[in-house]
């Protein structure tokens, strides 16, 4: 069925039916990361390996240096239906990744309502959408969420992801004026909030599920019915 990931079985079934060729859509993803001063380049192989498995031909490269000659040197070298820069995004010195996409003639928004990654900006390089994520753990996976996720279900033409509904075991707060990303932990039949805005790592590998509180509420009441979506089959 159109907007269904393909899957063994599909192939199968179709090889069965004598079907030698199926039509797919598969977006070409360039993900660029901005070292960081220890080098770890953990959030864009998460994004890279995230893009791939979501059914994108993804390809990652790493610029040469913080500064916005570097920054800007790696970008454009290749065609993609998506480009994701990783990290210098900030307001420090040494995070120059928004000038360097603004140099290459990138319009962008920059300093989203949303929490954590407010650091992070969209936008159109040509043709060509732009998603720029701030190099934190759990900055880099609201922009994923919020941001990447949707840019790849639309360049697949990917079926409406289904929410799981289940009632709040526990209240939940959050800032009016913020989009608040909250990761759910499966406990019986609720959802058992996490964490709120501030998203440890150990609440992101102990999560289960994540939505978003809209930025004019203040949360919601335990026993609020709350639809999620799962995130060990995000993809």
């Amino acid at each position: 069925a159109p907007g269904r990931m393909i899957n063994a079985f599909d192939v199968l079934a179709a090889r069965a039916a004598g079907l030698g060729r199926i039509q797919i859509r598969s977006p070409r993803v360039g993900v660029i990361d901005v070292p960081s001063a220890d080098g770890n380049a953990a959030c864009s192989e998460f994004i890279l390996e995230f893009a791939k498995a979501a059914g994108a031909r993804a390809f990652g490269s790493q610029a040469k240096g913080r500064d916005v000659v570097c920054i800007s040197d790696s970008v454009g070298s290749e065609s993609c239906d998506l480009l994701v820069t990783v990290g210098g995004t900030g307001v420090g010195r040494t995070d120059e990744t928004i000038e360097a996409l603004a140099s290459r003639g990138a319009g962008l928004v920059h300093g989203l309502a949303l929490h954590p990654g407010r650091t992070s900006a969209v936008g159109r390089l040509g043709k060509t959408p732009v998603i720029a994520v701030p190099g934190a753990p759990d900055q880099a996976m609201a922009a994923c969420l919020m941001l990447i996720q949707p840019a790849l279900d639309r360049l697949l033409d990917r079926s409406a992801r289904r929410k799981v509904i289940r009632p709040l075991g526990r209240k939940i707060s959050s800032a009016i004026g913020l989009t608040e990303i909250v990761l759910l932990e499966t406990s019986g039949d609720m959802w058992m909030p996490l964490a709120t805005g501030q998203l440890s790592l150990e609440a992101i590998a102990r999560a289960d599920a994540w939505f978003a509180v809209p930025e004019d509420s203040e949360g919601y009441a335990a026993g609020t019915m709350a639809g999620a979506f799962l995130l060990r089959n995000m993809i």
